[in-house]
């Protein structure tokens, strides 16, 4: 130590000073404004609780809590198996064969979502692939199925009461499902791939049948059937689904389809 007021390095102890109170106090400022923002989170939280007590009473205030807690449950442990870092699947879902499902990041669901690979229907046995890009929004009501493959593409939304499927209850194209055994008992078919493009919206009902493609960016009419394939940058509608309109890149417009 020096005689003058400095460190063996030759800067003044008041210097080392100032310099861990100016630390100090930025800290302290980014932990106040940590914990302010954390209070308003909560404050918010509240008022909002309140309000909706209010409106809607205890009952529905308890089943909204209890739901919330179940959903945080139930996502965590699907991201966990899946390995998706942002997912949330709604309540009443049933989802079986995850084992075989490659899906993205940012996945959403809503109610009653049925996504299943089919490995075994009754003595029979599947290798199925289900693969669901990133940021893909799914409505209500929706079932997609498989026994051999099944992709769909980034971007996609998909609207309630939708049906994704790439089999059939029984044999009619090589081999033929005779009509009196009865449908279930009829052995799915496991030899054709459902593609959905990336950016596709999918109205309400639409039903895209085994062996369908559609194309990057095109859209399928509410209560539509696809059959086959319908190109990309396309808006399709009816049953089965025809295109209507194609969307010209030159214009910047969907135009009638010739």
């Amino acid at each position: 130590m020096t005689t003058d007021g400095a460190d063996r390095s030759g800067v003044p102890f008041c210097y080392h000073q100032h310099d861990s109170f100016v630390r100090s106090s930025k800290m302290g400022a980014v932990r106040f404004h940590q914990h302010g923002r954390c209070f308003f989170q909560v404050w918010c939280s509240l008022s909002r609780i309140r309000r909706f007590r209010h409106e809607n009473g205890n009952y529905l205030l308890l089943q909204l809590l209890g739901s919330k807690v179940t959903g945080s449950v139930r996502n965590y442990c699907l991201s966990k198996k899946l390995q998706v870092k942002k997912l949330n699947v709604g309540p009443r879902s049933y989802l079986r064969g995850l084992s075989s499902m490659h899906i993205g990041d940012d996945f959403s669901a809503e109610t009653g979502l049925w996504l299943e690979a089919i490995t075994r229907y009754n003595d029979q046995t599947f290798t199925p692939r289900i693969t669901i890009g990133s940021h893909v929004r799914i409505s209500q009501f929706v079932h997609i199925a498989a026994t051999n493959s099944v992709e769909i593409g980034d971007d996609v939304l998909i609207g309630s009461r939708v049906i994704i499927t790439d089999h059939n209850h029984g044999q009619y194209r090589r081999t033929h499902s005779s009509p009196l055994t009865s449908p279930a008992s009829r052995p799915l078919d496991s030899d054709m791939q459902t593609t959905i493009g990336a950016r596709v919206w999918l109205g309400d009902g639409v039903v895209v049948t085994p062996g369908a493609i559609i194309g990057e960016g095109s859209v399928i009419g509410a209560n539509s059937v696809v059959i086959g394939q319908v190109p990309a940058f396309c808006l399709a509608v009816g049953a089965p689904a025809v295109v209507k309109k194609r969307f010209d890149f030159s214009t910047n417009q969907w135009s009638e389809a010739e």
